[in-house]
Formats: C-alpha cells, sequence, structure tokens
C-alpha cells in the first residue's frame, strides 16, 4: 500500500512535535476520508515531512509510528525487526529474560508501535492488536518477534472496540500453537497461563513487581484476596509466609485454576489455611463483617467495568463502597492494598472517600504503577494506567 500524503495544520503538528503519538481525527484533515490502516507521510504545512503514520478511524486517531530523523522508507520487516530489537534491548537490560520468563516486549507508543502490545510467556508470545484494519501489521510483529527473540510462536489477538462483549476472540497463530496450558515462570513463581482461551492469558505482567512486593507486608499475616481471579496475588501471599490466604472470586473455574497455581508453587490448597470462595465481593465483605471476622492485609484489584454473572461493577461507583467494606474487615493497623487501571478516576480520592465512610482513618504507605516494561511516552499520560496504593488502615 503506497503512502498517502497529509499535509496538517500547524496545531496538529505542534501536537506531534510535543512527543505525542497518536493524533485525535478531530485535528486532522479529510478525517471522513481517511482508509482504516492505510501508511501515511504526515507533513507540515510547509511541506516538511513529520513521520509515517497509521489512519485509526475505528479509534479515532492517527498514529504515528516513525518519525523523519528515522528514515523510514517503508513499514516492511526490517522496521518491525528494528523495533522488536530494541524493545528486547530495554527487556535484557531490565533482566526480565530468561528461560519460561514472562514479560512486556512491546507496550504500544512507548516502544514505537502505537495500536500494538506483546506479552512473552516463555516461548510464546501474545500480540494485541486495538484496530481490525492493523491485523496484517500485527502479523509482521509477530513474524519479527518470532525471528528477533528466537521463540516457538505467537497468538495474534484483535483487540478492538466492543470485542470483548461480543464473547468472541479473534486470534491467529504465527509460527508454532502454543499448548492448551502453559507455564511462566516469574521471580522464582511459576504460573499456568492459557495463551489461546481468551483476551486474559491468566497471568497479567503489569502486576510483576506488585505481586512480588507483597512479601514485604503478608508473612504471618491473615490475607484476604478480593477479585482473586487465578490467584497469582494470593500465590504471592502465600509462598511469602501468609498465615492464612482466602481468595474469593465469582468465578469457580478461576478459583479452581487458581488451587492450580497454588499446587505449580509446592503449596497444598487443601490445607485449612487456604480458601477459595466462589463469591461476589461485596456479599463477602458484608458477611464477614456481620460475622466480625478480621483480616491484617486485604488485597483489592477489582475490574474497571465487570457485568458478570449480573454482578455489575464500575470502578468510579462501585469501588468506594467496597473499600468501606474492606476496612470494616480489617484488624486495627491492617493493611489495605488497592489498585486501579484506569487514570479517568484517582485512587487517592477513592480511597479517601471510603475511608471516611467507614469512620476509620488511613495513612499512605506507598504508591506505584506500571513496571519499566511498560515505557510509555510523556505526553500520554492515560498510557500510564495503572495505579497501586498500600495503606494502613487505623
Amino acid at each position: 500500500m503506497s503512502y498517502y500524503g497529509l499535509v496538517l495544520s500547524a496545531d496538529a503538528a505542534a501536537f506531534l512535535d510535543r512527543g505525542a503519538c497518536e493524533l485525535p481525527l478531530a485535528l486532522a484533515p479529510a478525517r471522513d476520508a481517511l482508509e482504516p490502516g492505510r501508511p501515511m507521510r504526515l507533513l507540515r504545512p510547509d511541506g516538511q515531512a513529520i513521520g509515517v503514520a497509521l489512519a485509526d478511524p475505528e479509534n479515532e486517531c492517527l498514529r504515528l509510528l516513525a518519525r523523519t530523523d528515522e528514515r523510514l522508507e517503508s513499514l516492511d520487516a526490517a522496521f518491525f525487526a528494528g523495533r522488536v530489537d530494541r524493545a528486547l534491548a530495554l527487556r535484557r537490560g531490565l533482566g526480565l529474560i530468561g528461560d519460561g520468563a514472562a514479560y512486556r516486549l512491546i507496550h504500544g507508543a512507548g516502544d514505537g508501535l502505537s495500536g500494538f502490545t506483546a506479552d512473552v510467556y516463555a516461548d510464546w508470545a501474545v500480540v494485541h492488536v486495538y484496530a481490525r484494519a492493523f491485523v496484517p501489521f500485527g502479523r509482521a510483529i509477530a513474524e519479527a518477534i518470532l525471528l528477533r527473540a528466537r521463540l516457538k510462536g505467537a497468538v495474534v489477538k484483535l483487540r478492538a472496540r466492543g470485542a470483548a462483549s461480543q464473547g468472541r476472540v479473534r486470534q491467529e497463530i504465527v509460527g508454532e500453537a502454543p499448548p492448551e496450558k502453559l507455564v511462566a515462570t516469574e521471580r522464582g513463581l511459576s504460573f499456568e497461563v492459557h495463551l489461546t482461551a481468551g483476551f486474559n492469558a491468566g497471568l497479567f505482567t503489569d502486576m510483576r513487581e506488585h505481586r512480588h512486593g507483597l512479601a514485604r507486608f503478608t508473612a504471618g499475616r491473615a490475607v484476604l484476596n478480593g477479585f482473586s481471579y487465578t490467584g497469582t496475588l494470593s500465590v504471592a501471599a502465600a509462598r511469602a509466609g501468609a498465615a492464612s490466604v482466602t481468595s474469593v472470586d465469582l468465578s469457580a473455574g478461576v478459583l479452581n485454576w487458581a488451587r492450580d497455581n497454588f499446587r505449580l508453587n509446592g503449596l497444598d490448597p487443601a490445607l485449612p489455611k487456604y480458601r477459595f470462595e466462589a463469591d461476589d465481593v461485596a456479599r463477602f465483605l458484608q458477611r464477614a463483617s456481620r460475622e466480625r471476622a478480621r483480616y491484617d492485609v486485604v488485597l483489592l484489584d477489582p475490574p474497571t467495568f465487570s457485568a458478570a454473572r449480573g454482578a455489575a461493577f464500575a470502578i468510579e461507583r462501585d469501588f468506594p463502597a467496597l473499600i468501606a467494606d474492606a476496612c470494616r474487615v480489617l484488624s486495627r493497623d491492617g493493611l489495605l492494598w488497592l489498585a486501579s487501571n484506569t487514570r479517568d478516576v484517582s485512587l487517592l480520592a477513592i480511597a479517601e472517600d471510603a475511608v471516611s465512610r467507614a469512620h476509620r482513618a488511613a495513612q499512605v504507605l506507598e504508591t506505584g504503577g506500571l513496571p519499566p516494561d511498560y515505557p510509555t511516552v510523556p505526553a500520554q499520560p492515560a498510557d500510564r494506567y495503572l495505579q497501586v496504593m498500600l495503606l494502613r488502615i487505623a
């Protein structure tokens, strides 16, 4: 596909000059005529080149993949190999690459590939493509990853708008297909991942450093993990020597997956100190409060939005009440660990409101965000979506 020259306004050019890689279509000329996935050479009003972008009307933006100082001739195999090589160098310098390791290899604009992400799990990669027209480029990225990272295969998944609600995942295999179940390792822990079963493999690589950090404050303590999913936080707490770990999730299926993760790490899920509760987290916390149950540490990492099994959850609407309920089952000076996957709402503001509702007092012990294998560009702060906070509840 040939380049299409697009002359931008001075305001649009200045927007990109500030470091942004995603130009809103509202700032682009002839936006109604832009062909999805078409490579374009962006030009300043005086005709000077800015760089090469892909049209993404599905997400209402132009995605700048290369600036003029890169002297890009085409979005070919050499281009994607160069992007992958640079991404690998960063992760290698961070000590993340190794046998069986799990880490993020491509993180959108931070790795010069806006509209794409890729995670590595042992000898396979999962490449996420965020626009339907970008699937051929996702395939090219997967091929470059296999070649440069020397992996066995990759799964390319379309993660377009509304795809999750459709109940089906459009995906294709590049190279060798992964097994149905695969084990990936992380800082001495082992986790089962399913690379072709859905959008999520069962292990979120953005939480690696925070899982590792649980060892500092869970040893010898009673831990409650709400929204436990496949139990990765529960495993980290148990391996750190927690006195007890209770994992709560609506899905009995993912709780069985969590039990398997316990076994993978030499932990017996049948022991009385490990409980797996298939329940709505809010109902569980309210019942625990009535029964005067007490925990030393509560972990809450909810989805931004969920309508699973009729238990609808929206983080801005429902998280404050949930945190307040968690405060009511925390022992004095207990620790509350919170996570949020959106920057649209301040986690600190939510926590402040919730603690007040519970008539408790709190101190912020620590805040955190994305790990270094999730680079972002400063001009796109929304890309740094993860908020993590540790509170002491008096």
